[in-house]
């Protein structure tokens, strides 16, 4: 044992005791550990052993050979051994070999390779790694001496869309300064024959082998196939979908529609009221009492009197809106009119753009601006989560406005209940990921659980997936109030020219009234405080 480079022990038995022999390493090595020694006498029963001997000697071989007597009991001579075992996945074999006794046979490649087959390794025994120790006999060492094969994972499949998914519509400004709104590009058009959409199917990859020969597989990938509405149609290779009629295409979360336009003249006593599963584009007026809904975008080119409006996507009145306090105006994307006057109620998931908003209930989620010719917003209520802006605010009559701007107080607590709630919810499943952990390890050392521990097992992880499912589905919530609550700090009102006595401004749970009037500025919130500042 000559070649061995790194500092070893090596007990001897003799007729009156047990002597160590320490040899210190050779240049660059470490020297033999206390700890090896102290597993290698309880491993071999090496009993009355002085452990303070013993740390002595392995103290002064660091730096020299040196023998000295351990024990007075006289014991049988171990031959040379290694410990293995199997790590928690069963992809690798760990191996730590001990000295033999002076005198005492040492292990063999076939002997080494047998004592792993004996432990149920089957495949991915490393050759190289035995001969390696059997080369250096780096005792105390881990050696990886088998090592599974891991799977080739896959890919996730997803669909590529081939037209504009976040087409969003904007109003021409001219050169005098008023706003254009017929002129409005906000629809993807598609002829017949078109290919939207392309889908890419998943790579299941390709499973692997842990040591004990079974096989491990890749992680699920997400199958994906084309979710759509009517007049598509998808390839005979199953990768297409193509279009059957011209006209428009838009995506709704991830199911593609396409329609043709319905086109009227009026609603009114002729029509009925109108609901249809795609875009509306109406030439004439749309006569107080009625109703449009539509799935998509609804355009209106004449007047709009007392009637409800709702769509999906946007609306887009190119005259306005003479409510008669009766108009309901709904729409999930932006809207877009020259005037809003005496309406009831108008929301919009998005922006609203127009000339001038009167006497009514106005609320988007996006921005609210009156930046046409007029550019006024008087009386009424004028809410939006990011911004208002308008040349003028209430009139010289001190007419009552309520402009706001923010995200409503009842949103801020419900962020607050999801932050305590996701807190909760993160303790409990690190309390079943720990059962589960105790459960895996003893199924490692035991082989199997018992019935009862089978049980809770698969209860656990029952109770886990709940969890994950229900902890997923509240921070996807807590997002989105979180961003609007970051849309909340750069809130604005602005006004491009005056705000008059008996303006009330909200930003979120704070207001101020007017008491004089303001001129070319913007309104903030600042802490507790709402204040005024240049443009």
């Amino acid at each position: 044992m000559e070649n061995i480079n790194k500092g070893y022990f090596q007990f001897s038995s003799k007729s009156d005791g047990v002597y160590v022999t320490v040899y210190p390493p050779k240049a660059g090595y470490k020297a033999a550990s206390i700890d090896d020694a102290m597993y290698y006498i309880d491993k071999k029963k090496i009993s009355d052993c002085n452990i303070v001997a013993l740390n002595e000697a392995l103290s002064k071989g660091r730096t020299q050979m040196i023998t000295m007597k351990v024990s007075d009991t006289e014991v049988y001579p171990s031959p040379e051994f290694g410990v293995y075992s199997i790590s928690p996945d069963c992809m690798k074999v760990m191996a730590v070999f001990y000295p033999p006794f002076e005198g005492a046979e040492c292990l063999t490649f076939e002997e080494i390779k047998k004592d792993i087959e004996n432990i149920g390794v089957k495949t991915g025994i490393d050759d190289d790694v035995i001969n390696k120790f059997l080369g250096e006999r780096a005792y105390g060492d881990e050696y990886i001496i088998a090592g599974g094969v891991e799977p080739r994972q896959g890919e996730d499949g997803y669909v590529e869309y081939l037209f504009n998914t976040q087409l969003k519509p904007s109003p021409k400004m001219n050169d005098d300064g008023t706003v254009d709104f017929h002129s409005l590009e906000n629809v993807n058009h598609i002829k017949q024959g078109d290919v939207v959409a392309v889908l890419h199917p998943e790579d299941r990859g390709e499973p692997g082998k842990d040591v004990l020969g079974r096989a491990v597989w890749p992680r699920k990938v997400k199958h994906v196939i084309f979710r759509h509405g009517k007049n598509l149609i998808i390839s005979e290779d199953g990768t297409k979908l193509i279009t059957q009629v011209s006209g428009h295409i838009m995506l709704e979360e991830d199911k593609i529609f396409v329609s043709n336009t319905l086109e009227l003249v009026n609603v009114d006593t002729s029509t009925g009221n109108i609901e249809y599963d795609g875009d509306v584009m109406i030439k004439g007026n749309v006569i107080a009492g009625f109703l449009v809904k539509a799935s998509g975008d609804i355009s209106i080119s004449g007047i709009v009197e007392g009637a409800t409006i709702i769509a999906g996507g946007t609306i887009t009145f190119n005259r306005g809106i003479q409510g008669m306090n009766k108009a309901v105006i709904s729409a999930g994307g932006n809207i877009v009119s020259k005037f809003i006057e005496s309406a009831s109620s108008v929301t919009a998931g998005g922006n609203i753009e127009t000339d001038s908003i009167l006497h009514s209930k106005v609320s988007a989620k996006g921005a609210i601006t009156a930046s046409g010719r007029n550019g006024l917003i008087v009386g009424g209520e004028v809410k939006s989560t990011i911004l208002v802006q308008a040349k003028t605010i209430g009139n010289e009559m001190g007419t009552q406005t309520l402009v706001g701007v923010g995200v409503d107080p009842a949103k801020k607590k419900r962020l607050d209940e999801l932050k305590k709630s996701l807190e909760s919810t993160g303790d409990n499943k690190i309390q079943l990921n720990q059962i589960l952990t105790a459960l895996r390890k003893k199924q490692q050392l035991e082989g199997k659980l018992d019935e009862t521990k089978q049980e809770l097992q698969a209860k656990t992880m029952r109770n886990l997936i709940l969890l994950e499912q229900e902890i997923s589905q509240q921070k996807r919530e807590y997002e989105e109030i979180r961003e609007q609550i970051g849309e909340e700090k750069n809130a604005r009102i602005k006004v491009g020219k005056t705000a008059y006595v008996g303006t009330k401004l909200v930003f979120g749970d704070q207001y101020m009234f007017l008491k004089q009037k303001y001129d070319y500025c913007q309104f903030r919130k600042e802490g507790a405080d709402i204040k005024s500042a240049p443009i």
